[in-house]
């Protein structure tokens, strides 16, 4: 019980430095134009009392109870932090900044957050290692709910998948590449599997061999762990370190932008295997989800904190407001049409957009606490 309720507040903490780092993003950007800050906030400021801990020269530092999030406030960016929303006085008058300089800040906090999984990709590589070239095979480690009916029949946890279509596979990267050359096709997976007998003392070992059909994505939507040991980078140490760090930040990026674009195009071609509205989830069950992982090693906690922090930078890029992504739109709009902010245009959009905004964290509040009260469903 004790793990448990530390790993959820280690899942906490890491959401909330990821949350830090994308207001960072945007924060040191401002000041490095001239911008003024002069609010900045740890927790969501809508709920609860207000406590002001402090000012550093014309910064005032805030502290909320629900701690889901952080924010920075910056009138001059015209965006949604304006000074009468924060009940501030600015120190100085608002400046009027060109337009380039403030999409540079709303492009900062999202370009934090994706530094920031390369950076964890550094620490993973320089501090826990790197699978050597030993591999000894891998294992399912999971079958999806969102797998089909005839690969959750056939395929178990912990079994080995020793061959695809007769060609010997030693690493799950390597049944990866294979598997998705492979979309809606018949593969033939070799199994080794354990049998438990109460009459035996140790399990038995068995091979069978499995037909199953690829998803559209060539997916057959388990998960895989590969049977490996973690061990220090070998060859020049800073080419080869930065050569392991760039592998994983790429595979991360892979996995959150195929998985998004996924979602939404989801609506213009179903297909049994698409993602659904139930599968989108958010901080409760992402919080769920890492702190699992927290309970399991280091490393899977660094790899589900970038990817975390990879998809908080896309999904803010995406061009709605009041997402970061919005915000740049029409940053690069006033440049394009030669200074004009196009304010009524932007006040419609930022509506439309607010209202689509919050019907999605309903969604997801809807969908986590569902997935929490039934988890088989």
């Amino acid at each position: 019980m004790l793990l448990t309720f530390l790993s959820i507040l280690g899942a906490i903490g890491i959401l909330l430095v990821i949350v830090v780092v994308h207001e960072a993003g945007h924060f040191f950007a401002a000041r490095y134009f001239g911008m003024q800050t002069p609010v900045v906030g740890l927790g969501l400021p809508f709920f609860g009392p207000t406590w002001k801990i402090g000012k550093i020269q014309d910064v005032e530092f805030r502290l909320h109870p629900l701690l889901l999030g952080a924010y920075v406030a910056i009138p001059e960016m015209d965006d949604e932090s304006s000074a009468e929303d924060f009940d501030i006085q600015l120190d100085k008058p608002k400046k009027i900044f060109p337009a380039w300089q403030r999409m540079i800040v709303s492009f900062a906090g999202p370009g934090s957050n994706i530094l920031f999984a390369l950076f964890l990709a550094f620490v993973a590589v320089i501090f826990l290692g790197v699978p050597q070239s030993a591999n000894e095979g891998f294992y399912i480690t999971q079958v999806s709910d969102s797998a089909s009916k005839e690969v959750k029949a056939n395929l178990k946890s912990g079994d080995k998948i020793l061959e695809i279509d007769s060609t010997v596979v030693k690493s799950s990267e390597q049944f990866r590449e294979i598997i998705q050359t492979k979309p809606n096709q018949i593969v033939s997976l070799k199994i080794q599997r354990l049998l438990s007998s109460p009459n035996q003392e140790s399990p038995i070992s068995y091979c069978v061999i499995e037909n199953l059909k690829t998803d559209s994505q060539g997916f057959l939507r388990i998960s895989l762990s590969d049977e490996v040991k973690m061990g220090p980078v070998q060859g020049t140490p800073v080419i080869s370190h930065t050569q392991w760090a760039w592998k994983y930040f790429s595979n991360w990026f892979g996995l959150c932008t195929k998985g998004l674009v996924a979602l939404l195009t989801a609506p213009f071609h179903r297909t049994a295997d698409s993602p659904k509205l139930s599968d989108v989830h958010g901080v409760i069950m992402v919080t769920n989800v890492i702190a699992k992982f927290l309970k399991q090693s280091a490393s899977s906690a660094i790899e589900w904190g970038a990817i975390l922090s990879i998809d908080i930078g896309i999904i803010n890029l995406l061009p709605i407001l009041p997402l970061d992504g919005g915000h740049i739109l029409f940053q690069g709009g006033e440049i394009a049409s030669g200074g004009r902010k196009l304010i009524k245009l932007r006040e419609y959009v930022a509506q439309a957009g607010l209202f689509l905004i919050l019907g999605l964290m309903g969604l997801v509040i809807f969908n986590d606490l569902r997935s929490l009260i039934f988890p088989a469903s």
